[in-house]
């Protein structure tokens, strides 16, 4: 199964200790060798990018950071692909973006979409078929965020309200649409100490919950 991860520092495996090394044992590898050895074997594309938002340029950090602009040419240049699993929204909550759950909701959809128009199933160039995908909703802020003596309180103020009021929506657009759709709160919490990123306990834990959905939704049986 080739399973691309496209998702921002949490997939990436941005640590909560401020090392900024990547981490090994992040969820999407752990989710692989979790499927291996249940004797489901996945061929892993990670495009993953610390401070990736949905759809919209950053302009302190730059348009590089619009998770709209590479995705197109990432899907053609990665197929075949078998499924997609989206992870971003989180840097969307910043406060300079002004965005609030329905407009943060817009911007993964229309990744989503654009998923959907492009066809990157079985048959590399000659494919007809889009590639399922699943998205899956970003951990809530923790609550930190919320602490005016956070270095980064004014940059992330109001984020974690955001955060809070993301899932019910993602929930419904991604039922609408007729996608698949994971609360990444149902399995992993934001860390004490840095309140965007994770604890490495709390990979391991995501990456084993997400191999246990893959398997239980059997997405890999025609492959």
């Amino acid at each position: 199964m080739r399973l691309l991860i496209y998702g921002d520092s949490n997939s990436w495996g941005y640590l909560d200790d401020g090392s900024g090394r990547r981490h090994g044992d992040r969820w999407p590898v752990v989710m692989a060798r979790e499927l291996a050895s249940r004797g489901k074997p996945v061929q892993l594309i990670e495009e993953c990018l610390p401070g990736r938002t949905s759809n919209t340029d950053d302009p302190l950090e730059g348009a590089v950071f619009n998770g709209a602009t590479p995705l197109h040419a990432i899907l053609l240049s990665q197929q075949p692909l078998d499924h997609i699993l989206i992870m971003l929204g989180t840097n969307d909550m910043k406060a300079r973006f002004g965005r609030n759950a329905d407009a943060i909701c817009a911007g993964i959809m229309s990744l989503v979409s654009l998923c959907a128009d492009t066809p990157t199933g079985p048959g590399g160039w000659a494919a007809t078929a889009a590639t399922p995908v699943t998205v899956i909703c970003p951990v809530m802020l923790g609550q930190r965020a919320e602490d005016p003596a956070w270095e980064r309180f004014e940059e992330w103020r109001g984020g974690r309200a955001t955060s809070r009021a993301l899932p019910p929506v993602l929930a419904s657009a991604c039922g609408s649409a007729g996608v698949g759709f994971i609360d990444a709160n149902r399995f992993a919490v934001s860390s004490d100490i840095d309140p965007i990123h994770w604890a490495a306990d709390t990979h391991r834990t995501f990456g084993k919950a997400i191999a246990n959905h893959i398997k239980a939704d059997d997405m890999m049986a025609d492959l």
